[in-house]
């Protein structure tokens, strides 16, 4: 399969909700995708099991806070930098690239890498949705090292890293890249073929493109876009959404803290759900969704706000009080839920919770699935 310009927007349309209310707004970076697959040709989308065991895969991502990302437009070039230093630090040549993660800007700053370089990309990612930190990926937790870890601004400056742990690696990068200007280019993980078919969530940006597809299909309509999503979603890696409640955002605070934009919002229902209430907990993605006592979903599930008119996800930035909602919640991939990687995504690492329950079962237990 190839990757062309309209896939670009396809694909972002997916991103936006696979980014669970974070992740960056595409825009920019749609259109340097865009124009990169127009003067260099489609990006080939290799399955994991198209490449030789012995095949080094690269990791391409951004890094930072995505306003700062959509202020400083970059050229391109910090990323094909930040994958020679790598490459040159570890002594290999890449074969392809991989997406750190699947939500947000992170789905196409891949797409850039690929169309730059010539280099085919792995239909796969090391999230399955957008989680803040480097160590919440299938790639750290079933064995993959960080290392060597560049992070490149748009200035042409470049920090490596080759710490053993991947967690000492996110700490120190965030740092850096604060004092770098706030967002960078970066390559990590460096794997071999074989090592990737066991370490990533595969076929993510197949998914991914059809959900676009179907909702951009679907019009300016939330029940079409909801059911087309639906209908993408429970034959997928991923399960069938759960609509915890429509109504309007009544109460919202948003707050920056330790560089996460972190807050919570009160959805009170309307129609059906006119006795309703829903709270709404996020740290750079929607985490927790309550109803009264009742926890209803929690990450690793993905949490989407749609806009009630068109049906397309809200991320926390865009959120205003008042503002007519749907809220959906979608089970996340399997491996997500594997206890090596509950240990770095499960609720109590963000604060929320002391345990997960896999969304489908909440609603299955109250019978109301």
């Amino acid at each position: 399969m190839y990757l062309e310009e309209k896939d670009v927007d396809s694909i972002a349309c997916g991103a936006m909700f696979l980014g669970s209310g974070g992740a960056g707004d595409t825009t920019v970076l749609q259109i340097m995708a865009k124009q990169a697959i127009h003067d260099n040709g489609p990006v080939r989308l290799l399955s994991p099991f198209e490449l030789q065991d012995d095949a080094w895969v690269v990791s391409m991502s951004m890094m930072g806070s995505p306003a700062v990302h959509y202020e400083k437009m970059m050229s391109g070039h910090e990323l094909i930098m930040a994958l020679r230093l790598l490459e040159e630090e570890k002594q290999i040549k890449a074969r392809a690239l991989i997406a750190l993660e699947i939500g947000g800007i992170n789905a196409i700053t891949p797409i850039l890498a690929a169309a730059l370089t010539g280099l085919p990309l792995v239909d796969a990612d090391g999230m399955g949705r957008a989680f803040p930190e480097c160590q919440m990926t299938t790639f750290h937790a079933f064995g993959a090292e960080a290392r060597p870890f560049i992070i490149c601004a748009d200035n042409g400056k470049c920090q490596r890293y080759l710490h053993p742990s991947t967690i000492e690696i996110e700490r120190a990068a965030r740092i850096s890249m604060t004092n770098m200007g706030g967002s960078v280019a970066l390559a990590s993980f460096p794997m071999t073929g074989k090592l990737l078919q066991e370490a990533a969530i595969h076929h993510t940006f197949s998914v991914c493109k059809r959900i676009g597809e179907s909702v951009l299909a679907a019009g300016s309509s939330v029940q079409r876009v909801y059911s087309s999503l639906a209908a993408e979603l429970q034959n997928s890696i991923y399960g069938k959404p759960c609509k915890l409640i429509e109504g309007r955002i009544v109460e919202l605070q948003r707050y920056l803290q330790d560089g996460f934009l972190r807050g919570e919002l009160l959805v009170e229902g309307s129609g059906f759900h006119h006795t309703e209430q829903v709270e709404i907990e996020f740290q750079s993605e929607y985490l927790l969704a309550r109803q009264g006592e009742r926890i209803v979903a929690t990450v690793p599930d993905l949490i989407c706000i749609l806009e009630a008119d068109s049906g397309l996800p809200l991320m926390i930035d865009e959120l205003e009080k008042q503002m007519k909602v749907w809220v959906i919640a979608i089970p996340c991939p399997i491996i997500l839920r594997h206890p090596k990687m509950l240990d770095f995504v499960g609720p109590w690492n963000f604060g929320v919770g002391d345990s997960y329950v896999p969304v489908e079962q909440r609603f299955s237990e109250e019978g109301s699935g």
